[in-house]
C-alpha cells in the first residue's frame, strides 16, 4: 500500500504542546443552570410550556448538586470549570461566590438555558449576554472571560458581540479535537474549545436516555484512553467531561464520578486546568488553525 498519504496527514494535522510537555490537557466542565419554563426533564406538559417539576428538578442544582459536585472536586484536588446562568448567579450570589472562592472557574452560559440566541434580535442577544456576565461579576467579583451559550445556541454574530463584551473564548463548535485561535491577531480573534465532551456528558449519555451511569463511564474511558496513547505517542490531545449539577450531582451519579475523579487524578503526564487557562494557553502559543 502506498504510505504517501501518511505524510499528508502528518502535514494536515495541527500538533499542540502543553505545559510540562504533558500528553493531554484535562478539564472539567460543569453546567450550574437556571431555567425559565422547564429544564431538561419533564414527565409531562408540552415542550417549551412552563412546568413546575421540570423547573424543580432544574432547582436541585443550586440547592444540592453543586455542593456535593465541589466537595468531590476538592477530595481529588481537581479544577473545574462552572457554566453559569446570569438568572442563576442573580437569585443566589452566595453559590457563585463560594465557587469562585473554592478556586474554580467561571463562564457565561446565557441568561437561562431555555432562553436561546438563536431566533434573538441582536439588542437581545446582546443584552442577554451582557447581563450575565454583569449578574456572574457582581455575585463573584469576576468577570467571566469564557462563554458557552444554552444548548450552543450561538450564530454567526454571536463572536463578535463576546469579542465587544471583553470575552476571548468560546465553547460553541463541534469541529475539531484541539483548541484553536479563530482570525489570529485580528479585532475580533477569539479562541475556540470545541465540544471535545460529547462522548461524556451526563445528560447525553445518562438522563436522556434514562441509561446507567456506566455508559457515561465508558464513554469517559475510551475517548481518554485514545487520546493519552496518542498524546503518549508524539501528539498532545485535551479530555473533557461535561457535567451539570442538577444531574450529576444526585447521589445515584456519585459512584461513577468518583471513578472518573479518581481515574483523572492518578494519571501521569496530564496538565489538569481550567478552560479559561487552556484558552490563555492557546491564544498565547498562537495556535491557529
Amino acid at each position: 500500500m502506498n504510505d504517501e498519504w501518511r505524510g499528508i496527514m502528518e502535514d494536515s494535522r495541527r500538533r499542540v504542546s502543553w505545559p510540562d510537555d504533558a500528553a493531554v490537557a484535562s478539564t472539567i466542565g460543569i453546567a450550574l443552570e437556571a431555567f425559565v419554563n422547564q429544564s431538561q426533564y419533564r414527565l409531562s406538559g408540552k415542550a417549551g410550556e412552563r412546568n413546575e417539576f421540570s423547573l424543580s428538578y432544574g432547582e436541585y442544582g443550586v440547592k444540592v448538586g453543586v455542593w456535593r459536585l465541589l466537595e468531590q472536586l476538592d477530595a481529588h484536588g481537581l479544577p473545574g470549570t462552572f457554566s453559569v446562568s446570569g438568572l442563576l448567579a442573580e437569585r443566589h450570589p452566595q453559590v457563585i461566590d463560594a465557587i469562585a472562592k473554592a478556586g474554580h472557574d467561571l463562564v457565561g452560559h446565557g441568561w437561562a438555558n431555555d432562553l436561546f440566541l438563536i431566533g434573538a434580535s441582536e439588542e437581545e442577544e446582546r443584552g442577554m449576554i451582557r447581563d450575565t456576565l454583569d449578574a456572574i461579576e457582581r455575585a463573584s467579583g469576576v468577570r467571566p472571560a469564557g462563554w458557552a451559550s444554552p444548548a450552543n445556541s450561538s450564530n454567526d454574530r454571536t463572536n463578535a458581540i463576546l469579542v465587544e463584551e471583553g470575552v476571548f473564548w468560546t465553547g460553541d463548535d463541534a469541529s475539531d479535537d484541539l483548541p484553536y485561535v479563530e482570525n489570529p491577531g485580528a479585532p475580533d480573534e477569539i479562541v475556540t474549545l470545541p465540544k471535545v465532551n460529547l462522548a461524556a456528558n451526563d445528560l447525553i449519555h445518562w438522563i436522556m436516555p434514562t441509561n446507567g451511569t456506566g455508559v457515561f463511564l465508558e464513554g469517559f474511558e475510551d475517548t481518554f484512553t485514545t487520546i493519552y496513547r496518542e498524546g503518549r505517542a508524539g501528539r498532545p490531545q485535551w479530555s473533557d467531561i461535561v457535567l451539570h449539577c442538577h444531574m450529576a450531582g444526585r447521589p445515584a451519579f456519585g459512584p461513577t464520578l468518583e471513578r472518573v475523579f479518581g481515574f483523572l487524578a492518578e494519571q501521569e503526564s496530564v496538565w489538569h486546568t481550567t478552560k479559561t487557562e487552556l484558552a490563555r494557553w492557546v491564544r498565547d502559543q498562537g495556535a491557529a488553525r
